[in-house]
């Protein structure tokens, strides 16, 4: 089970505590996906300064392939933390180095040759033309089973053209009930149906934060909800990037659709009950999610 996520690495910085954090959707992502048995690898950029190494170093630490990590001039992405209570608002206003991801034709074939499962990206590591127009080379170049799209909708940093293009390429698509909610309101569906209907997505992950999850299967035109799990709410970083990683660490292994959504719903209150995006499972935790 092999899956390469495109996108941000950056470092949450706690802007109350001054605490940094490696964090990044897709290194999110992928450090759970490995943490479950997968192999993830990222495909992203970082600075040649003491944050990128210790992206280099935690990377290694949760097991993520960092083969497809470059090294730019630019510094590595950083992201300021506010919280309203639990809930979290990002400043991504500094340009990093996740926005100059440059792939080169090498790079192509090395992962033409990996026999990668899924790609895996979001709108954020788009907003520039460098990282953009990399991602479209990675889709045209290279044949993954399924393409997954994590939405990730960050202040003002996506468009009508990045959204078009990203549910365009997708077959699986998460998104939390916010930007179900924009994408009505913008005229992209009127429906989650409707949504798959129009740009032939096989499969919708809907989060629902504390009142759980659904999933849309458009090939049995189907829908599967997962309740809330109780828990006690400490930080939200992290948690829809754990619901991803479980939710197709379990369809990759072929597990029922409602089994893939009632561990992924398990996986993300599990997350949100802790205050690492990466927190240490438990062997109990273990137990219900794969």
């Amino acid at each position: 089970m092999k899956v390469l996520a495109f996108g941000e690495i950056l470092f949450d910085v706690d802007v109350k505590k001054n605490e940094k954090k490696l964090g990044g959707a897709p290194m999110n992502f992928c450090s759970h996906l490995s943490k479950l048995g997968a192999e993830g690898y990222i495909l992203s950029s970082v600075g040649k300064d003491e944050l990128g190494e210790e992206s280099l170093q935690t990377a290694e630490k949760f097991n993520v392939n960092k083969k497809y990590i470059i090294l730019n001039e630019k510094s590595t992405g950083v992201c300021n933390v506010t919280y309203h209570g639990s809930e979290p608002d990002y400043d991504l206003s500094r340009i990093g180095a996740y926005d100059n991801i440059c792939v080169s034709d090498g790079m192509l074939e090395e992962m033409k040759k990996e026999n990668f499962d899924v790609l895996y990206f979001g709108t954020l590591a788009q907003r520039e033309n460098e990282s953009k127009n990399s991602l479209l080379k990675v889709l045209e170049n290279v044949s993954f089973g399924k393409v997954f799209c994590d939405m990730n909708l960050r202040q003002h940093y996506y468009s009508d053209e990045v959204l078009t293009f990203s549910l365009q390429k997708t077959d699986i698509l998460k998104i939390n009930r916010d930007e179900f909610c924009f994408l009505k309101e913008n005229g992209f569906c009127n429906s989650v149906k409707s949504l798959c209907e129009k740009y032939n997505i096989e499969k919708v992950l809907l989060t629902l934060d504390k009142d759980g999850a659904e999933l849309y299967d458009a090939e049995e035109d189907k829908t599967y909800f997962s309740a809330g799990v109780k828990t006690e709410e400490v930080s939200s970083v992290g948690a829809g990037d754990s619901m991803c990683a479980c939710f197709l660490y379990n369809y990759l292994r072929c597990e029922p659709l409602q089994v893939c959504l009632d561990r992924a719903n398990i996986m993300g209150a599990y997350v949100v009950s802790k205050k690492d995006a990466i927190p240490d499972y438990t062997e109990e935790l273990i137990s219900k999610v794969k």
